[in-house]
């Protein structure tokens, strides 16, 4: 069967190449070839889907001859995880790439229009370079040796998201090669003005599909890592995020466009480089160039000088054609006034791409570091000094927005004043509260409140009115996200914890008793009870040893409140011994309560308090328990190279204590005390260490990011459809509301 997935790739191949070069020729004015060069572009497609579905075939039925399914899949996953090894190595996931863009490609034949011939040309391109990937490293070679098991996913991988997230990531991947086509066909046939409105859907479709499939991997990572975040800054987490930020730059330098016909190479060139960026992730993540530096990078198959040419191809001719048409570019200044929305907009433009270019450096060190003697990597704290005014700046900008026209002049004063207030009123509160006097926080915090008041104004209001803008929800999701990442990030509260079993330990508002442990297929659950007061949950902290690896992979137990996440993550589990209930320390003149006796110790005696080396020392005790006091003198006896400790009763010899210890550097004594109540050996127990966090408002960052890729799909439905829709279902709560006013009456 493994074979006809080859033949699959090998025909996809040469039909990808008979359409690339059929469109060039109907792009050079040969129109009887188009309907061919649909039709070699549609077989193209259907063998890629073949070669999907073989695999996924191969996968299901455990032919555990083919290398690709041995290396991430065995008999033991369930279907849902199952089918998910699909992508979970390298040439699956060039396959699965191939794939959606190639289904993509048959939306753009007939919607493309004049852009058809040019656009689909270079579609093509980009496929073969996809497919030369596979010939090179096909996912159906096969064992040189016969297995009865696979190795299994990594069980880091075996969660839901794994069968939602990746999908949608090379979805966005994908969408991201169609503006980038747009842009190249508009280079060569110099329809500089009208290219980026054609592809604005596209453009808007990638943004929304890579910026949710950023959101969900950010919460994979959070509720399975256990570090206690949802954005390391991790190299191969930034690759995808630096595409998605030129992205964000282009989508707004749509709206210059429209008004003002500006930044017209600017749209060109970053449209480039979002899909550069993508090819340049790909390289970092699949070189291997990361393994020192990423938990999520690929090992090298072989397969980098394919990457490198690939990359070194698209970025050739786009590079090519940008220097060749940049004088002939005609285009208008992007403002005509600083008092102006399309000021803003501009500036917020350039302050996004400086964001994207900053992590681009960021993410590059290992890279660029890799001949030095130590190749290294940034810390996060370079992203929090670069990225943390760079989110401050983009705040005020769309705090600002709503209050100018696009041309020149203010437009809602009232509203720019309630804002501002609204946004110096909250630095107040965090300045009097004490919650923080740190400058940037309180930046962030007033702008991410102004901002929020101001768009959410106009959304509202928009409504009322039957009118509706997504980027005004956009923004205000934004502002929500952006609080919600600051305060958890900036303010989470941990402690790390150890946990005897069976004891309570109390920490942050919580009596917390490791109860029990639970077997499972995979290793074993501990079972955590949490009491506070009128509160009462149980946190099941799994922990996992992997299959055909050493280690074990702990998974956390996040609680939700409405204020913040209790995030409970397991550390490392110890056996240690019990502390010997009967054994205390004392400092002279100390008391200490032992069942019913208050033991108190007074001082030493030495049998010759002149002498260098006393040959015996006692320590005086006074004993008090019903009503009685005795005083007791156990001793140690130093004779030559012995030392003998004497112990002595009291309470009528229901109770013996004799000298453990003494520490001369601050003259305390250990005793040792023996009695009915007190256990003879101590225990040995198991103890579980856990870190115990808590991170404020992070439901603020969530719900902010769904309200803005909400915002980024309304915005890909034809606004007057939108409109439609959004009226009937007001005159919908109109009607359901008048039988109640009428009542009223």
């Amino acid at each position: 069967m493994a074979y006809l997935g080859n033949y699959f790739i090998v025909a996809a191949t040469g039909c990808t190449i008979f359409s690339m070069l059929l469109y060039f020729l109907v792009w050079r004015g040969d129109e009887g070839k188009r309907y061919i060069a649909r039709l070699f572009y549609k077989f193209a497609t259907t063998f890629a889907a073949l070669a999907i579905a073989t695999l996924l075939y191969l996968i299901i039925s455990h032919d555990f001859t083919v290398a690709y399914v041995h290396s991430y899949s065995s008999t033991d996953l369930p279907l849902g995880y199952l089918i998910s090894t699909l992508w979970g190595g390298q040439q699956g996931t060039f396959l699965l790439w191939l794939f959606y863009t190639s289904v993509m490609g048959l939306v753009m034949i007939y919607t493309a229009k004049k852009f058809e011939s040019g656009n689909m040309m270079f579609l093509n391109l980009f496929n073969l370079s996809l497919l030369a990937i596979l010939l090179k490293k096909s996912p159906f070679e096969l064992m040189t040796v016969f297995q009865i098991e696979g190795a299994g996913l990594n069980p880091l991988l075996q969660n839901y998201w794994m069968q939602i997230h990746p999908p949608i990531m090379f979805i966005g991947f994908s969408a991201i090669v169609f503006p980038f086509c747009f842009a190249m066909t508009a280079l060569i046939d110099k329809k500089y003005s009208v290219w980026a409105e054609s592809a604005r859907k596209w453009t808007l479709f990638a943004w929304v599909t890579l910026g949710t499939a950023l959101i969900m991997g950010g919460y994979w990572a959070y509720e399975t890592l256990g570090w206690g975040g949802f954005w390391a800054w991790d190299p191969v987490e930034n690759s995808s995020l630096i595409p998605w930020i030129f992205l964000t730059a282009q989508v707004h330098s749509l709206f210059i466009k429209r008004q003002r016909r500006g930044l017209l190479r600017f749209s060109l060139f970053v449209v480039c480089l979002s899909f550069w960026s993508v090819l340049y992730g790909t390289f970092l993540t699949r070189s291997g160039v990361l393994a020192d530096f990423s938990v999520h990078s690929f090992v090298d198959l072989g397969i980098n000088s394919f990457l490198v040419v690939g990359l070194l191809m698209f970025v050739g001719i786009s590079t090519f054609l940008l220097i060749w048409r940049w004088r002939d570019i005609k285009t208008e200044a992007s403002y005509s006034s600083v008092n102006s929305r399309s000021y803003l907009v501009t500036i917020g433009v350039i302050i996004i791409f400086l964001g994207g270019v900053l992590t681009l450096l960021g993410t590059s060190t290992p890279l660029l570091t890799r001949f030095t003697d130590s190749p290294s990597n940034v810390g996060i704290e370079y992203y929090f000094a670069t990225m943390t005014p760079i989110a401050v700046a983009i705040l005020f900008l769309i705090a600002l927005f709503p209050c100018f026209k696009w041309n020149k002049g203010m437009y809602r004063k009232w509203l720019l004043i309630s804002g501002s207030s609204a946004g110096l009123v909250t630095v107040l509160i965090l300045v009097i509260t004490g919650f923080t006097r740190e400058i940037i926080y309180l930046l962030l915090f007033g702008a991410a409140t102004w901002a929020f008041v101001s768009n959410s104004t106009v959304v509202i209001g928009g409504l009322l009115n039957k009118k509706f803008s997504p980027g005004y929800l956009a923004h205000v999701g934004l502002s929500i996200a952006l609080t919600g990442a600051a305060a958890s990030a900036g303010f989470d509260n941990t402690m790390n914890v150890t946990l005897p079993m069976g004891e309570t330990v109390s920490a942050m508002g919580y009596d917390m008793t490791f109860t029990h442990m639970v077997e499972t297929d995979k290793g074993f659950d501990c079972h955590v009870d949490f009491v506070s007061e009128g509160e009462h949950f149980v946190a099941v902290l799994p922990h996992e040893f992997p299959k055909n690896s050493e280690g074990v992979m702990r998974k956390p137990h996040v609680k939700n409140y409405l204020s913040h996440d209790l995030y409970v993550a397991p550390v490392a589990m110890n056996n240690t011994e019990q502390r010997d209930p009967g054994t205390l320390s004392f400092r002279s003149g100390e008391s200490r309560w032992l069942d019913k006796y208050k033991i108190t110790f007074l001082k030493f005696e030495f049998d010759d308090p002149e002498a260098i080396t006393p040959k015996a020392v006692a320590s005086v005790l006074s004993i008090e328990y019903g009503g009685r006091t005795e005083e007791i003198r156990p001793s140690l006896d130093l004779t030559g190279q012995k030392i003998v400790s004497n112990q002595v009763t009291f309470d009528d010899g229901s109770a013996s204590v004799k000298i453990a210890g003494i520490n001369p550097e601050d003259g305390s004594v250990v005793l040792k005390f023996k009695a009915d109540f007190l256990p003879d050996i101590p225990k040995q127990t198991t103890a579980l260490i856990i870190d115990i966090s808590e991170k404020p408002l992070i439901i603020l960052f969530w719900a902010g990011s769904f309200l803005v890729f909400l915002a980024g799909s309304l915005a890909i439905v034809d606004r007057k459809k939108l409109m439609k829709t959004i009226s009937l279902s007001l005159s919908r709560t109109d009607k359901k509301t008048e039988p109640a006013h009428e009542a009223a009456a």
